[in-house]
């Protein structure tokens, strides 16, 4: 039976994967999201998890020591970015996605030191192939050295059209993942080192659609 303790026993047994295909997480990120206001890094921050029936995983701050995570806030028509490595805490997460785009830059084969991006969605051309393009350059504002290779996930249900169908098909031959309406991100650092983001995808109801490794 699905439970917070189940929940926590595969994220110490390192079966992150498992944990986040179980289990919907969910948070207030408007609330993270004012703690951090201002900003356009992100920060550290105490968390705690409760289990609501049937399954799902609600993270909210600490009031006493918790589970310490990197959070990152959203940022209106900016991009926001932190980079994680081993002395990064074991966990990070972001503002839920609707219309925004997630980076990862990765500075090693091994995903041990990422750079990872929240780029706006609210830019003047929305989901279209112009908003995708005007996030592009939101995303090159900000220069991070050593890459070497890039991961983005990206809304999929607005872009319509042929035009809108041959960049996204560009768009998943250079690496990039698609979500339908809504989406939430969670990384882990495994026991390796290695950093790990895996994603739930949502529907305009609200439904999880399906679950992804970044």
């Amino acid at each position: 039976m699905p439970s917070l303790e189940e929940f926590r026993q595969l994220l110490h047994d390192g079966d992150s994967e498992q944990a986040f295909s179980n289990y919907e997480l969910d948070f207030n990120s408007e609330a993270f999201d004012a703690f951090g206001s201002g900003a356009v890094s992100g920060y550290e921050v105490d968390i705690e998890w409760t289990f609501e029936s049937p399954n799902k995983i609600k993270m909210e701050r600490a009031l006493t020591s918790g589970k310490k995570i990197y959070y990152l806030p959203w940022a209106s028509k900016d991009v926001t970015t932190i980079t994680l490595d081993g002395d990064s805490p074991a966990y990070f997460v972001t503002s839920h996605f609707s219309n925004c785009r997630f980076t990862i830059k990765f500075h090693d084969d091994q995903g041990k030191k990422v750079t990872v991006m929240h780029v706006a969605g609210d830019t003047g051309g929305g989901g279209t192939v112009e908003g995708s393009q005007q996030r592009d350059a939101l995303e090159s504002s900000v220069t991070v050295e050593n890459v070497t290779r890039t991961r983005r996930l990206s809304i999929s249900n607005q872009k319509v059209g042929r035009k809108g169908k041959l960049h996204m098909a560009k768009g998943i031959q250079a690496g990039t993942s698609y979500y339908d309406s809504y989406a939430r991100v969670f990384g882990v650092r495994r026991g390796n080192g290695n950093w790990v983001f895996y994603t739930q995808d949502f529907n305009q109801r609200g439904q999880i659609l399906g679950f992804s490794t970044l």
